[in-house]
């Protein structure tokens, strides 16, 4: 655990930094919680301080076998760190509060706020573009590479448990282009006509796959149609593999590994797209071609698992059966979307045709496979990886249900938590927000969607006593 010490020092140094600009927006604007975002950015940077000068002159270098434990402890402590600013400026319970942090964290957009100052939103938004950056950042670095639930190992030493983490590494890569892309999209939206402040929310949930959104943006995405357009192929590129966004950008495409597991993306969007357009426009009073946006647009956003709807009541005029199906497969392998991914579900159908090939044809020769739909600890993994979605989806329905008012609710609510896919349960109409819940179902909330950062397999692995005694 000593190990994951640096990467949590940069951690706390870069949420202490970026507190200073919700207390800036605060200062502007009167100035009445201010001291709640000084006092974050001072002991951030004094634990960060703290925790760099302890282990300074040691020898340490974060492994393999331990990088899962490395994760879990950012993310627990950054929203823990990052919850007294928000209880002090929404006026929620010290728990509520704390769940409001880890669904911004988590990108899950889960939230009991209706009102709050614009600093707060701010905050939140701060938060959830971090925690989408630490999303894409622990797949490739550490998910990937442990082989959990069958992720793609593209690292050229491939996944020996004992191999050096390199979080650095991959922070110097990612980082650059996740930041390009939020400054593009506040750029467009305010080019557009946007305001600083909402194009900004809306910038950090699309890059993020979040859905804290203050109420002058998702009053912007209801009243005006073109930053639905905008800010739809943002969702896409969210949806698909951070490698194949880097081949993209150095006009590699056609050597991507997952080119093929993007199209694929794209494609099942432009049909489920189609289809929510046929649905709302049978279910509304709109035109046929808005009806064709808002349902391009809510496909991309669950997809996504981001979930933010075009206006309310968009969820409404769809199965509840259907949304929770999409946001529990999610998008492509290696991206900021949560869910099965797709990845998943393309190797287990692959590997169902080929032993119905097997059945029909006995004596049938098939070339044999170690990736998608093959044979070995790949696909064991992301049969494993399946499964334990599944299972803590039902757990989840189970532990959730007794709070909530009927079985529809717990549904939605356990969908939401495991996919990081908040709106697909605040959309839901009269449900009781996720933080007035007795405290038992908050915990379970809360570290719901912290498993499902770490594609859940993950949070199986850190409860094995073996990961400790290693």
């Amino acid at each position: 655990m000593l190990n994951a010490a640096r990467p949590l020092a940069a951690a706390l140094a870069a949420l202490g930094l970026l507190a200073l600009i919700p207390a800036i927006v605060e200062a502007r604007a009167g100035g009445v919680v201010l001291g709640a975002y000084l006092a974050t950015s001072a002991y951030c940077l004094f634990l960060a301080l703290m925790v760099r000068f302890t282990t300074d002159g040691r020898a340490l270098q974060l492994r393999r076998a331990h990088g899962l434990a490395g994760l879990m402890v950012l993310w627990l402590v950054l929203p823990l760190a990052s919850t007294p600013a928000v209880a002090v400026a929404s006026g929620l319970s010290p728990l509520a509060a704390w769940l409001e942090a880890v669904s911004a964290f988590t990108t899950t957009g889960i939230t009991s706020l209706r009102q709050a100052p614009a600093s707060l939103y701010v905050w939140l938004a701060l938060l959830q573009w971090c925690g989408g950056l630490l999303t894409v950042v622990s797949v490739v670095a550490v998910l990937a590479p442990a082989g959990l639930g069958g992720l793609p190992d593209r690292t050229a030493r491939g996944g020996m448990a004992l191999d050096a983490v390199d979080i650095r590494g991959v922070a110097r890569d990612t980082a650059p282009l996740y930041l390009g892309l939020t400054v593009l999209a506040v750029l467009v939206l305010m080019i557009d006509g946007h305001s600083l402040y909402v194009s900004f929310t809306l910038a950090t949930a699309v890059a993020s796959a979040g859905a804290h959104l203050p109420p002058e943006a998702q009053l912007a995405l209801t009243l005006d149609e073109s930053p639905k357009w905008l800010l739809l192929p943002f969702l896409l590129w969210s949806a698909t593999s951070v490698r194949w966004h880097r081949a993209l950008v150095t006009r590699r495409i056609h050597t991507a590994p997952e080119q093929k597991e993007s199209l694929i993306v794209l494609a099942y969007w432009a049909v489920l797209g189609l289809l929510f357009g046929v649905l709302l426009f049978r279910g509304s009073d709109v035109p046929p071609l808005a009806a064709v946006r808002d349902g391009l647009f809510t496909a991309a956003s669950l997809i996504a698992t981001s979930g933010i709807g075009p206006h309310e009541g968009t969820y409404a005029n769809l199965p509840m059966g259907l949304v929770i199906a999409v946001v529990l497969l999610g998008g492509g392998a290696l991206s900021v979307a949560g869910g099965l991914k797709m990845l998943r579900l393309r190797a287990m159908l692959l590997r169902a045709r080929g032993d119905l090939l097997r059945l029909v044809y006995p004596n049938l020769v098939q070339p044999a496979s170690l990736g998608e739909g093959g044979v070995g600890s790949a696909m064991r993994g992301v049969w494993v990886g399946a499964a334990a979605l599944f299972a803590v989806y039902g757990l989840l329905i189970i532990a959730l249900a007794p709070g909530l008012p009927g079985l529809d609710a717990a549904l939605a609510a356990g969908a939401a938590i495991i996919s990081n896919t908040g709106p697909v349960y605040d959309a839901g109409g009269g449900w009781p927000p996720m933080g007035s819940l007795p405290a038992a179902s908050v915990l379970v909330a809360g570290f719901g969607m912290i498993a499902g950062r770490l594609e859940v397999i993950g949070f199986f692995v850190l409860l094995h006593l073996a990961l400790w005694r290693t």
